[in-house]
């Protein structure tokens, strides 16, 4: 265009002819080139708001199974065998690094050892055939929380940011800690399982409703199935904090050295509670901790997470 016109734009009377017609060619295919970018982005955000929405997020439809009645929790729940185990960082914290890697790498993450089929539970046998990362079932009354939840050892954060059919969406898939064990001949003291705190209300996004004590009062159970047997939780503690905030954080509860320090790590999560529910563990009794982002400011360094206990049946 030379020297005289570089400082001229659209449709200056002082552009030669040609000049005016170079730059109107350039501006409409750069109006093209947006309104593609454009519209596959709409496409996208639409393909994942379905996926999301009418396809559950990629979570399977609940299997039929029987309720179980209303339990209190008493001390000989199940007995452990306590072995020390290094403490991690909260799982949830990488939700960034997922992103990435759920998009990149689609290829399944590594698969425990499979359960044969007597071990697994009726009701969750076809599940486990379509996924063998499934390890449990978890249930709420009175919350949208009616899911899977898997284990993936060597790729904790696997199911971030995927569902249950392995495939991204964004509310990803409930997911057991890989330091823990379910094994009915040698679990772990805790089970801390993750979710993301939706503002759809999906995954754990209902959880933080135990933070009303009235709503305690209505659902002081739950039930969560492993692959091998169903259980009945009474709810010991609904707590608030953020991350590297507490000595003996609870997401670093996995076992216990000794007896004196698993009552520490449990002191120290229901010195954290926001209401007394009554309810105290004894040592052997098998734990179970639900955790999730909080909804308070910064989102991505407060959690919020459910202490139970396994009661009797």
């Amino acid at each position: 265009m030379g020297k005289r016109y570089r400082r001229l734009h659209g449709n200056s009377a002082y552009y030669p002819f040609a000049a005016r017609t170079g730059l109107r060619a350039r501006q409409r295919r750069q109006a093209r080139w947006l309104r593609l970018a454009g519209g596959a982005a709409l496409a996208v955000a639409a393909v994942l708001l379905l996926r999301q929405t009418v396809f559950r997020g990629g979570q399977p439809a609940p299997p039929a199974v029987s309720p179980l009645p209303a339990a209190t929790a008493t001390g000989e729940s199940g007995r452990v065998t306590v072995q020390p185990l290094a403490a991690t960082r909260d799982a949830l914290a990488r939700t960034l690094q997922a992103d990435a890697a759920a998009h990149a790498t689609p290829e399944t993450a590594a698969t425990p050892a499979p359960q044969t089929a007597a071990q697994v539970l009726p009701a969750y046998r076809a599940l486990y055939e379509e996924n063998p990362d499934l390890i449990g079932w978890l249930r709420i009354e009175g919350t949208r929380i009616d899911l899977p939840v898997v284990q993936t050892p060597g790729d904790n954060e696997y199911y971030l940011r995927r569902g249950f059919d392995r495939l991204y969406a964004t509310g990803g898939t409930l997911f057991l800690d890989e330091a823990c064990s379910i094994d009915p001949l040698s679990p772990t003291a805790n089970w801390l399982v993750y979710g993301h705190n939706m503002a759809d209300g999906s995954m754990f996004g209902t959880l933080t409703r135990y933070r009303d004590e009235a709503f305690y009062r209505q659902h002081p159970t739950f039930t969560f199935d492993t692959l091998f047997e169903s259980g009945t939780w009474q709810v010991v503690a609904a707590l608030d904090t953020t991350l590297g905030a507490d000595e003996l954080p609870y997401y670093t509860f996995f076992d216990a050295d000794t007896k004196v320090e698993w009552q520490k790590r449990v002191d120290a999560m229901q010195e954290l509670a926001l209401y007394d529910t009554g309810v105290v563990p004894e040592y052997g009794d098998q734990l179970l901790t639900l955790s999730t982002c909080g909804d308070t400011l910064p989102a991505t360094e407060a959690r919020f997470a459910l202490l139970a206990v396994r009661a009797e049946e």
